[in-house]
C-alpha cells in the first residue's frame, strides 16, 4: 500500500474510534405497559459487532493480509 492509502485507512480508523467514543453513553428505552418504565440501553452494544468487524478489516488492510 502507498502512503496515501495508509493515511486514508488511519483516518477511517480514527473516525471509527471517535464514533465508538460518542456512542459510549447510557440511554433509556421507554417500556409501555400499565406502568411506564424505562430500561437502560447502551447504544455501543447495538453496534459493537459492526465496529469490531470494520476495525479488523482495516487492520488486515494495513498489515497487507488482504
Amino acid at each position: 500500500m502507498n502512503e496515501e492509502q495508509l493515511r486514508i485507512i488511519d483516518n477511517i480508523r480514527n473516525a471509527v474510534n471517535d464514533l465508538y467514543d460518542k456512542l459510549e453513553v447510557e440511554l433509556y428505552e421507554k417500556k409501555d405497559a400499565v406502568k411506564v418504565t424505562y430500561k437502560k440501553v447502551n447504544p455501543t452494544e447495538l453496534v459493537s459487532e459492526n465496529l469490531e468487524y470494520i476495525a479488523k478489516g482495516l487492520n488486515q488492510l494495513k498489515s497487507g493480509e488482504v
